[in-house]
């Protein structure tokens, strides 16, 4: 596509962000801001924790024993070569930060969805926007779209900025008053950028996977007159409840839970292990139940425009 094609495109995202500022801006600002918050308290009240505990160590090197586990890393941290000897302390402060956001990003994204075609038939801006020179099609997958990949960008985006800001205080913080040495400004950038890169292709792996529940609950919103939520996690309960009773059977749980776990382990694993986030990718794409979501994803997506285009309340 051209840069002219991609105009209609560009402006379809916009409106999806103008009218969803609040969810996928404010929303990620609150999160950074309540995490922030938290660092320093943490800090401050850690600080004193700390000190105590290091000065008993100190004091009685024999107690170091009760860690157990965490023995060669407190033995680390006081003899200075914690960076040095664990360079998954980096990687553990990066994560840490993640999970609050990538938590809040999975509810906001059902909201969006759920809501995301439902809305324009109960305001009757449907009409409005029916007006416009806009396929349906487009409007469909660009919210789509939207929801699954450029507005948890955001998300994505403050998690990356907050996880350098905590790791620069844990650093500055550690090397200030324990005296342990700073790692090499290559290990330090090498670290943020695989974790960056884990987190947007471990994001990516969950969005694909979770494609099929993305897509039925842009149906859900397409089809609801007046409870999208209803629809999206209804319908599915009382046909699981249905097979189980009649069949003797839990098939479509299992057709539920392959994607929805797959997806939750693969953002797991890009955390825990970022440098194998290509095989991971190869890992993936040798899947059926993968390929048979894609393609499942695609009948609700189709069925969502149909709705889009033949159903709407005046």
């Amino acid at each position: 596509m051209n840069p002219i094609q991609w105009r209609p495109v560009w402006m379809q995202c916009q409106r999806e962000f103008w009218e969803s500022r609040g969810t996928f801006l404010r929303t990620p600002l609150w999160v950074a801001a309540v995490i922030a918050a938290l660092m320093v308290m943490g800090m401050i009240t850690g600080n004193i924790e700390l000190n105590a505990a290091l000065n008993e160590l100190r004091g009685a090197p024999e107690n170091l024993q009760k860690f157990e586990d965490g023995a060669d890393l407190v033995g680390a941290l006081m003899s200075g070569d914690l960076f040095s000897t664990h360079p998954q302390v980096l990687r553990a402060a990066l994560a840490a930060i993640a999970i609050p956001f990538i938590l809040t990003l999975l509810l906001v994204s059902q909201v969006y969805l759920l809501g995301s075609l439902y809305s324009d038939r109960r305001d009757k801006s449907i009409l409005f926007w029916k007006s416009l020179p806009v396929s349906e099609t487009r409007v469909v997958l660009t919210k789509l779209a939207f929801g699954a990949l450029v507005g948890p960008g955001i998300f994505i985006g403050a998690s990356l900025l907050v996880g350098l800001l905590h790791l620069l205080m844990l650093l500055g913080y550690i090397s200030w008053q324990l005296g342990v040495d700073l790692p090499d400004m290559g290990s330090l950038i090498g670290t943020f950028l695989g974790h960056s890169l884990a987190l947007v292709s471990g994001w990516l792996q969950f969005s694909l996977w979770f494609l099929p529940l993305w897509a039925w609950l842009l149906l859900a919103s397409a089809y609801a007159k007046k409870s999208p939520f209803l629809v999206a996690f209804g319908v599915p309960a009382v046909a699981m409840v249905l097979e189980l009773w009649i069949l003797r059977s839990v098939e479509l749980w299992q057709a539920i839970w392959v994607p929805t776990h797959r997806s939750f382990e693969g953002l797991v694993r890009a955390q825990a292990q970022p440098e194998a986030w290509l095989s991971q990718w190869g890992e993936t794409l040798s899947e059926p139940a993968f390929w048979a979501g894609l393609v499942v994803a695609a009948g609700f997506t189709i069925a969502a425009i149909w709705l889009r285009n033949y159903r709407y309340e005046l």
